[in-house]
This record gives C-alpha cells, structure tokens and sequence, in this order.
C-alpha cells in the first residue's frame, strides 16, 4: 500500500458516512475518526521519543514522523527561524489523488483536522498554525510551528535514523480503519467502504 490507497480509503469512507447520516452528524463522526487517529499517531511518537531519552519538542517531533512518500510524490520547502520553523508544501499526493479520482471534497476533511490532531496527541512544548491549505483552493499548504530547530542537526539526525521510524501505509490505513470501527462501531459500513476500494484499485 501507498499514499494512494491512503487517501482513497479516507475519502471512501467520508462519503459512506455522508451517504449514511445527515450533513451535521457526519461533519462530526468524520473529526472523531480524524482526531483519534491522529491523537494514536502522535501519542505513538511521543512514546517513542522519550523511549530514546528526548525532549518532547519540535526536533524530535520531526524525527518520529511515521511516513515516506514515493520520490516526487510530494514536494515541500522548509524554512527555520528563530522562533518558527515551517513548512511549505506545493505538492501532496493525497491531495492529488482525492483530485484525480473526484474524490476532493470529501477527502480534504483529512486535512482539517488531521496535522493538528496529531500534534496535540503528541504534546510537545510548541502550536502549530495552518493557515494556507491546497484542500482550501491555495496555492500550497502552509504549516508553522511555534518553535525554533537546528536545521544542520536536524538532518544529522535524520540521517541517521534513516527509515527506522518509518511505518508501512498498510499499517496507517489498518490503523484509519479500527479508528473509524472505534467511532462507528458498524462492521457493515466499513465493509461497503473496503469492497469500494477493491473495486476501484482494480482500474488503477
């Protein structure tokens, strides 16, 4: 699995939920899976994080990032300042691949919530702001965080790590879909939306 299957499960099964429920009991089913699934993200990497005896701040933040895209799958610019560090992100495959597929609308309620969500779970000493978003109809995604990182250090580090951290998109959409199961609690549902993505990744 990849950052494809990702998004088109999410978005699958925002739309199931829309064809379910009215609009206002969806919007909010659809930020309780959003939410929980990010909070299990970032809880997971502040684990892990003070397992290896650091400081539950931006730079470890970044280091436990859970996810890798294909080569030219994404493309972003960071810059570091004394007291931000942000990111700038003009290509997202999941933005992409909710575009292609006419999926947008319902797949963009990812990133409503989805950054922030994971933030809070991990409960570091810094915010995060996003104020520009592509889901949004801007040119790019903007992500500021309100503390400083050492961007040579930084990279050292990465470096390093390599992949370690890294988890498979098979486990990301096994962990989406028992976060949607935990809200939902309808075996059905999610089995509707499973058979939609089989049916439709056998075109791809």
């Amino acid at each position: 699995m990849e950052i494809r299957d990702h998004a088109l499960i999410y978005a699958l099964l925002t739309r199931k939920i829309f064809e379910k429920f009215d609009r206002k009991k969806a919007e909010e089913l659809i930020k309780k899976i959003t939410v929980l699934y990010g909070h299990k993200r970032g809880k997971r990497m502040a684990r892990l994080a003070l397992m290896n005896d650091e400081e539950k701040d931006l730079k470890s933040f970044m280091l436990h990032g859970e996810w890798k895209g294909k080569p030219g799958e994404n493309e972003s610019v960071m810059a570091y300042d004394e007291d931000a560090t942000s990111s700038f992100v003009h290509k997202c495959a999941w933005f992409d691949t909710w575009e292609k597929y006419g999926l947008k609308e319902y797949g963009t309620y990812y990133c409503r919530y989805i950054d922030k969500a994971i933030c809070e779970g991990f409960a570091g000493n810094f915010d995060l702001k996003v104020p520009h978003r592509l889901a949004d109809g801007d040119t790019q995604c903007c992500f500021i965080w309100s503390d400083s990182v050492d961007k040579e250090e930084l990279a050292r580090i990465k470096k390093a790590a390599g992949d370690k951290w890294i988890l498979p998109f098979t486990f990301h959409c096994e962990e989406l879909c028992e976060s949607a199961m935990e809200i939902l609690d309808d075996e059905e549902l999610l089995k509707d939306v499973m058979k939609e993505y089989q049916e439709m990744i056998k075109e791809l």
